[in-house]
């Protein structure tokens, strides 16, 4: 510490207010730069999403006035199809099969649906590593009621799917639906996270070790709104890692939302984590013009979203979006 006593020369004095100044000042200027740089480093930035495509048609009887509106996607290398996807319909009238080699030209399977009083399908493989050709099937049933509910099947054929349990249970005046099953890339973690709607629009997250035991993990609320917020769907994009690349997993949580007096939007949060503290991604909503319940998949270095649009009221059409994963 640097004394002054009576006998100090005014200009040093001067000197040193001057230093003190000056020193304040980068100090101060540092730390806005510093919170400048959290800030928009916490904005990140969603994918560079394409034009939609239509898929998913013609037609088939078994739909009747309803439409196809999500579609859940894995690669399975069978009967000819690389890719399968599994779609429910708008109204909860049932989940059908259809199958792809391209991820955008998909032929419906002739012997759907799979399921009646059935929405939303939400699929995982590989959860099991006893039993790794074993599927897994989370979907909403009693849709359109007070009282949805979610449930687990399994497959091992893709196409015969037997309940395994109960993951939600009913609860009254209380809408529990939209799951959608994840496992996390760098714990390893399963999480079911769904919507929950009771007088307001709540998304929910269970994980657990275990995908089977995820009914029995507790609930921990990651969103909540007085207007509509669901749809939720979970993509972790892995942290590069080399030299001079290091970087954390981004986690981001796609919903849909329809603000009043508005068309059905897709909005994006991001977090560090897959119940982490999601904020909002930079230019949200991502999607307007009607197009809502994106689910989220990467195949071999690109981004395809499947989604539904809204044509007309009433009337959805599923489409796929792309995107690059990095500058082509």
């Amino acid at each position: 510490m640097i004394g002054l006593s009576a006998r100090t020369p005014w200009r040093a004095l001067g000197r040193l207010h001057f230093l003190t100044a000056g020193l304040a000042f980068l100090l101060a200027h540092g730390i806005a730069m510093a919170q400048e740089g959290q800030e928009s480093s916490s904005a990140k930035a969603y994918f560079r999403l394409e034009k939609p495509i239509r898929i998913l048609s013609p037609h088939q009887r078994w739909e009747g006035d309803q439409f196809p509106h999500t579609l859940s996607v894995v690669e399975m290398n069978r009967d000819g199809s690389r890719y399968w996807g599994w779609y429910g319909l708008n109204e909860g009238g049932g989940i059908g099969l259809a199958r792809s080699n391209d991820l955008v030209h998909w032929v419906k399977y002739g012997k759907n649906p799979l399921l009646t009083n059935a929405r939303w399908p939400s699929v995982l493989a590989k959860a099991d590593p006893n039993d790794p050709g074993l599927l897994y099937v989370a979907y909403t049933r009693d849709y359109d009621t007070p009282a949805s509910y979610i449930v687990l099947a399994v497959t091992h054929d893709g196409v015969h799917l037997a309940l395994r349990k109960i993951l939600v249970q009913p609860v009254t005046h209380q809408r529990n639906q939209n799951p959608n099953l994840f496992r996390d890339p760098r714990r390893g973690r399963f999480y079911l996270t769904w919507y929950r709607g009771s007088g307001n629009s709540v998304i929910v997250s269970r994980n657990a070790d275990r995908l089977e035991d995820l009914d029995r993990a507790p609930d921990k609320i990651l969103l909540s709104s007085d207007e509509t917020l669901a749809a939720p769907t979970l993509l972790c994009l892995p942290g590069a890692i080399g030299p001079g690349q290091q970087s954390s997993p981004i986690y981001y949580l796609s919903t849909e939302i329809h603000p009043r007096g508005t068309e059905w939007q897709t909005k994006v949060f991001v977090a560090g984590a897959a119940d982490g503290d999601f904020r909002p991604v930079a230019e949200n909503p991502v999607l307007r013009g009607g197009h809502a319940c994106l689910f989220q998949h990467i195949f071999h270095n690109r981004f395809y979203g499947y989604l539904c649009h809204e044509v007309s009221p009433d009337q959805w059409a599923l489409e796929v979006v792309q995107a690059p994963l990095g500058p082509e």
